[in-house]
């Protein structure tokens, strides 16, 4: 029995069309979130990336995250790594520019410089 036996979904977002499902998953028995995407094949967009976004427990402040990396050609689904949910909020996000990239929000500001992505594929759940 693993941890995928008593999985529940937190919250899952759908692209408008379908092509892209994101749902951010929880095991009540091992206490653990996680990111599971699926896609549509014909659909979807070529550059799909799944990523879990999750604040450090210690100050609730900076995102880190764990990511699906590029899903390849053929890969309909995948998922993240688990993480400790008593220690973390999360929520999980798709995008078709890079895994490190959260598309909520858009703006971006790196070294005092507005580094802001173009519009961009993506969606994301709340935090939880």
């Amino acid at each position: 029995m693993g941890c995928d036996d008593d999985a529940e979904i937190l919250q899952q977002v759908t692209e408008a069309d379908e092509s892209v499902v994101v749902r951010l998953m929880w095991s009540p028995k091992c206490q653990g979130v996680w990111m599971k995407i699926s896609r549509d094949l014909d659909t979807s967009p070529d550059y799909v990336y799944g990523t879990l976004w999750t604040t450090r427990a210690s100050d609730g402040g900076i995102q880190d995250y764990d990511t699906t990396g590029l899903l390849s050609d053929g890969v309909a689904g995948a998922y993240t790594k688990m993480q400790n949910w008593k220690t973390t909020t999360a929520k999980a996000c798709w995008n078709d520019v890079n895994a490190q990239y959260d598309p909520a929000p858009v703006t971006y500001i790196k070294n005092n410089n507005n580094a802001s992505l173009p519009l961009v594929h993506g969606l994301c759940t709340d935090w939880l």
